[in-house]
């Protein structure tokens, strides 16, 4: 075949299995997408590979018969000349084609390991746990995650919503993926942060240390290495790169917030990102105070008492919310 996919078959055997990279994940949903032929092949292996995982039993089974008697069944696309090559890994030749004859050993043996498990959820407070490999969550508040290590594909997988940092122990053969809605961030040794809040019309990757890959199915993305920030605005579906990062963005995570001639909403939206008492301004002129000031581990009572003391505001408690209120600023 002339262009470029003599080995479509082996690379949607990867696909199937997970045992593709992020290249030719790419390289076969391309593919698949060029025709109406080229889909409905794929979905037929998918079905395939699908049926064999739904079995139970084990028997022997003669793959080179089974090749023939599935191949003999295969649709190919027309006007395409697909290499059906026999010459895949025994545990995606299995995946495959094992349902015409039933589930062969590999299958049976893949699927039949347990698989790890946990689910986090932080509600209304900030929760620090660790991962069942070891890696290092921490999650801001309302966020939640779940966790899955499956050794057949060796992948270990988080599912997000909303916000959570993570410290990876990174395992070469093991890839670390973060899925969030259709967004995917991919560890290559790291800690980094991600925003994904489902409401939220962005999601947003900052990476402390290491390196990560931010991308969705559709689209590269983005490859981000340390105090590099990636945000992924839904709508548009497109990525981009920012040059600045937010100081405090990590402060639910470390308790520390510095503020260098910051406005007042900012300081306020910034502490009720962390904080589960909420700071109110009780009117427009006093968004503009501007402020510098770093806290450290501090209470909320005591950030907010020393902000009105330094901008010569009153400072009330209303229910569960604290009020800063004022007509003007000292400087």
């Amino acid at each position: 075949m002339s262009d470029g996919f003599d080995h479509i078959d082996d690379l949607i055997g990867k696909y199937l299995s997970g045992e593709a990279t992020t290249a030719e994940r790419l390289e076969v949903e391309r593919w698949t997408a060029q025709s109406e032929a080229n889909t409905k092949y794929f979905l037929h292996l998918q079905e395939i590979f699908q049926k064999s995982a739904r079995a139970r039993h084990l028997q022997r089974f003669d793959v080179d018969a089974a090749w023939r008697k599935v191949h003999s069944k295969m649709e190919k696309p027309k006007g395409r000349t697909v290499s059906l090559t026999p010459y895949w890994s025994a545990l995606r030749v299995a995946a495959l084609l094992l349902v015409t004859v039933g589930v062969g050993y590999f299958v049976y043996q893949w699927l039949s390991q347990p698989i790890q498990t946990l689910a986090i959820d932080s509600k209304g407070e900030i929760v620090r746990d660790t991962l069942p490999d070891g890696s290092l969550a921490v999650l801001n508040k309302n966020s939640s995650i779940q966790y899955a290590y499956h050794p057949g594909n060796k992948k270990r997988t988080v599912v997000l919503e909303g916000e959570a940092f993570f410290e990876v122990k990174h395992e070469e053969t093991k890839p670390f993926v973060i899925e969030a809605g259709d967004v995917i961030i991919e560890d290559i040794g790291t800690t980094f942060n991600v925003t994904a809040f489902p409401e939220r019309e962005t999601v947003e990757v900052y990476v402390e240390t290491g390196e990560v890959a931010f991308y969705t199915l559709k689209d590269a993305g983005l490859n981000l290495g340390a105090g590099e920030t990636g945000i992924y605005n839904k709508r548009t579906q497109s990525f981009a790169r920012l040059l600045k990062m937010d100081t405090n963005r990590l402060a639910y995570k470390t308790g520390i917030f510095a503020f260098h001639n910051a406005d007042l909403q900012t300081i306020v939206d910034d502490l009720n990102s962390v904080y589960s008492t909420k700071v109110r301004l009780a009117n427009d002129q006093i968004k503009s105070c501007r402020l510098n000031v770093s806290f450290r581990n501090e209470k909320i009572e005591d950030i907010v008492a020393i902000i009105a003391e330094t901008l010569s505001l009153t400072l009330t408690k209303e229910g569960d919310e604290y009020v800063l209120d004022g007509i003007s600023c000292t400087d």
